[in-house]
């Protein structure tokens, strides 16, 4: 009996160690997910330990935060499909993923960063201390850095080195291999509107763990001498009543709103406004207004890139 007993607290102290020592855990699931594992399927909760060889995957409108080793946030939406094939804590925290289907954001940027390797599809990239976007839908498979500089790996073709905001690469089902813009592609736009999960920065406070930074933008902050960029809301002949920050320019309303919303809950003056661009209209997300160009450009290279935020300076009319 006491053998019994002790091979029984033996095997339980064995199962709460290989949990406990599990580096990727969920902060966040709004909606329903399933934990694939080799015992067997069970819904995902909030605070759950992924372990090495879990599969993940969501209903259509759900949505799931992860976080390796206690840094930076791993979001997933649009009915995806991961698969966890590795991750360790040390020193610098490594994470290997698959993504088999939907939307996947990463952002490795805790401190120190995280070294994280992920597939989509046929696309292979290391999102080391950089924040990136990852779809595989019927556009598909796509992958864009919005942060940092990714380096995507690509069966048959060259290496890319994505270091450019909202530059993207993505091999389509015909097997073509092209590169693209996130402001101006419909379904990666969908992908970073479905990304944002703004409740999962507060499930981080609740577990003691660092936040992520701000969210990046997808443009960089304008050189000193650049010309404005694209005026906003410029009448023929109007003259501008000051300068601000553009941090987002997209053709959709939606993420454009919903950007807006989490830069006020940052405490930051943002706005959201409307212009016409060669005939276009076009949503942007603003911050802040500025009498003078040089201070909409301190502004830019002060406050916001501290937190992590980029964008680019433009006349106010």
């Amino acid at each position: 009996m006491l053998s019994r007993a002790l091979l029984l607290a033996t095997a339980l102290f064995t199962s709460s160690t290989a949990w406990a020592a599990s580096e990727l855990l969920a902060v966040k699931v709004d909606g329903t997910a399933r934990l694939v594992r080799a015992d067997g399927n069970r819904a995902l909760l909030a605070r759950m330990p992924l372990l090495n060889g879990d599969s993940l995957s969501l209903s259509g409108d759900s949505r799931v935060a992860l976080q390796l080793a206690g840094r930076g946030l791993i979001t997933l939406a649009r009915g995806a499909e991961l698969q966890v094939f590795d991750s360790r804590g040390g020193a610098t925290a490594q994470g290997r993923f698959k993504l088999l289907s939907g939307t996947v954001r990463v952002d490795s940027r805790g401190r120190p960063a995280q070294d994280v390797r992920l597939n989509v599809g046929s696309l292979k990239a290391r999102i080391y201390g950089a924040e990136a976007l990852g779809a595989n839908d019927a556009a598909g498979d796509t992958l864009c850095v919005l942060a940092g500089a990714i380096e995507v790996q690509t069966a048959g073709a060259p290496d890319t080195r994505l270091d450019l905001p909202g530059s993207c690469v993505r091999r389509s089902p015909d097997g073509l291999l092209r590169n693209l813009r996130l402001d101006s592609d419909t379904p990666m736009t969908t992908a970073l509107a479905a990304s944002e999960f703004r409740g999962a920065a507060e499930a981080l406070a609740g577990t003691g763990r660092p936040a992520p930074g701000a969210a990046p933008i997808i443009a960089p902050v304008a050189a000193a001498g650049t010309a404005p960029t694209a005026p906003l809301a410029a009448a023929a002949g109007s003259k501008a009543k000051g300068w601000t920050v553009v941090v987002l320019s997209l053709s959709q309303r939606e993420p454009v709103d919903q950007r807006t919303q989490s830069l006020l809950d940052q405490g930051l003056p943002a706005s959201a406004r409307s212009a016409e661009v060669k005939g276009k209209l076009m949503h942007r997300v603003t911050v802040g207004e500025f009498a003078s160009q040089d201070e909409a450009r301190d502004f830019a290279r002060g406050t916001l890139a501290k937190a992590g935020i980029q964008g680019w300076i433009s006349p106010l009319f």
